[in-house]
Parts: C-alpha cells; sequence; structure tokens
C-alpha cells in the first residue's frame, strides 16, 4: 500500500490498520496526527493496561513522574 500524499510505501502493520479502522492511507510523515505517549499500569501483577497520555507536556510530565513513582 503507498501513501495518498506523497507515494512512500507504508509498512504493513500500519496498512492493516488503516484498513480496519477506516482511516485515509497515509504514511506517518503525512497522517498529521499529534504523538501520543503511551505508559502502562500494572493493577495487577499479571494484567498490565496502556494508558494513553495525550501531547500536552504537562500531563505527559505528570503521568511520567506518577509512573516512575516519584510524588
Amino acid at each position: 500500500m503507498q501513501c495518498i500524499r506523497c507515494a512512500a510505501e507504508i509498512p504493513a502493520e500500519r496498512a492493516e490498520f488503516l484498513r480496519n479502522s477506516g482511516r485515509p492511507e497515509r504514511c506517518l510523515r503525512c497522517s498529521g496526527e499529534p504523538a501520543k505517549t503511551v505508559l502502562f499500569e500494572y493493577g495487577h501483577k499479571t494484567a498490565g493496561s496502556a494508558v494513553v497520555v495525550g501531547s500536552d507536556p504537562e500531563q505527559v510530565r505528570l503521568a511520567q513522574r506518577a509512573y516512575r513513582r516519584a510524588r
């Protein structure tokens, strides 16, 4: 699959995601979506869950601080 804007080759994993989500076929460079930070929270010893933090620098800082347990 190729990007509809720049004709760059889109990796197979991203192409599958784009097909399943109904989003336009664009590479990461042309997507225009802001980057997000993902941290894993382990509320239980075997069941971790992903916590998506937006791109706001202050929210990322606070989430990373809580993740490191530096309170």
